[in-house]
């Protein structure tokens, strides 16, 4: 028969609680690991080569021997902002979960990366009421040039050397209305998140504000009529305040199916300059546009 001390009874539940708690802190541990970003990138197109994984924010990749040969990668979880300099800046795009075979303009020119990680998942305060974005502007088409990103409203881009600068935009978050004045005012687009490779004729080059909008544009919509490129009040949409000769200098013509009259009484035609059939549209919400759909080219406020 064995003897167990008390000494060694009491240890006991100490024992179960340290073993409990370690348990506890490595499934908690390893649910953080999993959930946390992981980058691949490749010194050659189409995953070969030398390869380097990223698991967390790397501002300078001179310092792994990887600066300016990264050719292709695969983006395993969360979404990375990829910059030509090191510190994340210079040019810089973000990218989702996926395989990207070749990085085109970016080959042999990535010096830092870092995961982009919701403002919400570190408990902060967000901007706007709740709403939060990040918007990349770009001096020259195609995401090229000089750059500047943007977390919150810019209602001057004097303020920030860019005015009348910006030619193409990546929505990294939440939708963005650009404006070819100060103060929001002018010709005004929203751009959900994606990538515009070019601002189109009306805005190429004219950008002076931007800020954060709803998703709807609702409380801080400028413009009188909004155009939107799917039946329902879905796809692209292009909000304006002023007459239209030709929506081909927005990159909109024949593309709306939808539209929505804020203010006024409005002429929408066929062709530019006001040609071709003509309908008139007061204020309401139109999801289907029957015959018109897919064929406005221009618009003038009646009264």
């Amino acid at each position: 028969m064995v003897t167990i001390g008390a000494s060694h009874i009491e240890d006991r539940p100490m024992l179960t609680s340290r073993i409990t708690i370690a348990l506890l802190f490595g499934a908690v541990f390893s649910h953080a690991v999993a959930s946390a970003g992981e980058l691949t990138l490749f010194s050659r197109d189409g995953f070969d080569g030398r390869e380097m994984t990223l698991r967390s924010a790397t501002p300078n990749l001179v310092e792994s021997g990887f600066n300016d040969r990264a050719s292709s990668m695969i983006v395993r979880s969360g979404r990375w902002e990829l910059c030509e300099d090191v510190g994340f800046e210079g040019r810089c795009a973000v990218y989702g979960q996926g395989e990207y075979p070749t990085l085109e303009r970016f080959n042999d020119r990535i010096s830092s990366a870092r995961e982009i990680v919701p403002e919400r998942a570190h408990g902060g305060a967000r901007p706007h009421g709740g709403k939060r974005g990040m918007i990349a502007l770009f001096s020259a088409r195609a995401l090229d040039g000089d750059a500047r990103r943007l977390r919150r409203d810019a209602d001057d881009f004097s303020e920030i050397d860019f005015n009348d600068s910006a030619a193409s935009a990546q929505v990294i978050e939440g939708s963005w209305q650009l404006c070819s004045d100060a103060g929001f005012r002018g010709t005004c687009r929203i751009f959900a998140p994606g990538r515009y490779e070019d601002l189109g004729r009306g805005l190429r080059g004219r950008v002076s504000s931007a800020r954060l909008v709803d998703e709807d544009g609702g409380g801080r919509r400028e413009g009188d009529v909004e155009l939107f490129s799917s039946s329902g009040f879905s796809g692209q949409r292009l909000v304006l305040r002023e007459d239209t000769r030709d929506l081909t200098d927005f990159g909109f013509n024949d593309r709306a199916d939808a539209l929505i009259v804020h203010r006024g009484q409005w002429e929408f035609c066929q062709h530019a300059d006001f040609g071709g059939r003509c309908m008139t549209y007061g204020p309401g919400r139109y999801e289907r546009l029957g015959p018109m759909g897919n064929m406005i080219s221009s618009l003038r406020r009646l009264r």
